[in-house]
């Protein structure tokens, strides 16, 4: 009887363990539109899940569509994708605070299962980020 105990807490603890430790994956694609010639920046995005950066895009021109994969744990996240700019050889926010004409970026809640899709077009001529989480 205490063997069986034993083996059914032994196989529980495992199995709880292999559910905590599901992940899915997090595609971030953004790409621009409407740039105005001469303001091309190089940038990158960066996706911060529940705070923290979890990952960000190969740098490139704003002109080319960037995209990258993140893992992460199954569930309910927080997520905060921002697109930076390359200014004078600094990193900074893509954001109006900065002196852009829109707030490149998403904030939102969403809910990780095995895929998740993040598309965000940065709208320059209506200075709107467009978002599709799907």
């Amino acid at each position: 009887m205490k063997k069986l105990l034993l083996l059914t807490l032994v196989f529980g603890f495992f199995g709880l363990a292999a559910q905590a430790q599901k992940t899915g994956i997090i595609t971030v694609n953004t790409s621009f539109k409407g740039i105005i010639e001469g303001y091309d920046h190089i940038n990158k995005t960066q996706l911060y899940i529940d705070g923290q950066l979890a990952g960000e895009s190969p740098q490139g021109l704003e002109s080319i569509p960037l995209s990258f994969n993140v893992i992460a744990s199954q569930g309910k996240h927080q997520v905060r994708v921002i697109n930076l700019a390359l200014y004078e050889g600094n990193w900074e926010e893509h954001t109006k605070d900065l002196n852009y004409s829109l707030d490149a970026l998403y904030e939102g809640e969403i809910q990780l299962k095995k895929k998740l899709k993040i598309n965000l077009v940065f709208d320059i001529e209506k200075e709107a980020t467009i978002a599709k989480v799907k």
